[in-house]
């Protein structure tokens, strides 16, 4: 009696240590897609408070820079409020220069290739970057990528070309080239960003990237002299919220990093331009038509699917009599 109450004891051990386990999983789970969808709601106020910066006299280069120093100034008070160290260590503060300076590539390519097609074609060429991602991660072993996982990735994309409603009959070679470079440089950013919190805080990885950023795009401004900025409230308080949005977006994103990895983020991350079209709808007042509709369902649809959980096949238990006989 005692070794089968023993045995019995230890079952229940594991059951109640397996129930835990999964629990935390769970909670994991929940609060990396929170901190995701935290992030793509920051950064889809981006593009309505840059118009307002640019229809108060402002351009490209000038809102890169100062929402790169308005970023820096926010993460240098949480990092002071927090108790958190300025000082890093060369093997995290290398990852955060390589990522400013990838920081700068993803404004750089994304903005030049406006300046030949459409935002919404931009936005979609720039929406490969999870694939993109998902696949770099996959060769280099980090990460599993199933067919069904990689399938329902692609559907997401295409999802997203019905919500962009994106201008196919504008294609342009140099606008593909930058977008596609931008697409590349947010994986390596997303990459660098990774390692680098191996070795230090998600705020001080945000602040040194930011930092690098800034200065290169305070370089670039200074010597075009296309040093230009706001005029009035509304475009200094479209600058902040350009600002505000990218810090905390960014600050949310490598937060989620901890808790569901690279892959898992970036795929979720594609409600990003949903969440910026419902905004525009909502302060705009812009309508969505029937595709759109169709194309926001189908995202919500694909990326539920791609965080359920993995069916495992269980077979018919073996009676304990008969395990302990084999």
């Amino acid at each position: 009696m005692d070794v089968e109450d023993n045995a019995g004891c230890r079952a229940i051990v594991a059951r109640h240590s397996r129930f835990d386990g999964r629990a935390q999983r769970i909670e994991r789970s929940l609060t990396g897609i929170a901190l995701v969808l935290l992030s793509g709601s920051a950064i889809a106020v981006v593009p309505t408070a840059a118009e307002l910066a640019f229809e108060s006299g402002s351009n490209p280069l000038t809102i890169l820079t100062l929402r790169s120093i308005v970023g820096v100034a926010l993460m240098a008070l949480v990092m002071a409020a927090s108790g958190q160290p300025f000082s890093m260590t060369r093997r995290a503060f290398a990852p955060c220069f390589y990522a400013g300076l990838a920081h700068a590539v993803v404004a750089y390519g994304f903005i030049g290739s406006v300046a030949h097609m459409p935002v919404s074609l931009v936005v979609l060429v720039y929406a490969t970057h999870p694939v993109l991602l998902a696949v770099i991660s996959r060769w280099q072993g980090n990460e599993r990528l199933t067919v069904w996982k990689l399938t329902l990735a692609f559907t997401v994309l295409a999802a997203l070309a019905l919500v962009l409603s994106a201008g196919f009959n504008k294609f342009d070679v140099t606008g593909i080239a930058l977008g596609t470079l931008a697409s590349v440089a947010v994986c390596g950013m997303i990459l660098l960003c990774a390692c680098a919190q191996s070795h230090a805080t998600s705020t001080q990885v945000n602040f040194y990237m930011m930092a690098m950023a800034a200065v290169l795009f305070a370089a670039a401004t200074t010597v075009e002299g296309s040093w230009s900025l706001p005029s009035g409230m509304m475009g200094w308080l479209g600058l902040a919220g350009v600002g505000l949005g990218v810090s905390v977006g960014l600050l949310a994103f490598l937060a989620a990093l901890r808790f569901i990895g690279v892959v898992r983020a970036t795929i979720v991350s594609n409600v990003e331009p949903v969440f910026g079209i419902l905004f525009a709808a909502v302060v705009l007042g812009e309508r969505l038509d029937g595709m759109q509709c169709i194309g926001v369902a189908l995202i919500v649809m694909a990326l539920v699917l791609f965080e359920l959980p993995p069916r495992q096949r269980t077979g018919p238990r073996r009676p304990a009599h008969a395990a302990q006989n084999s």
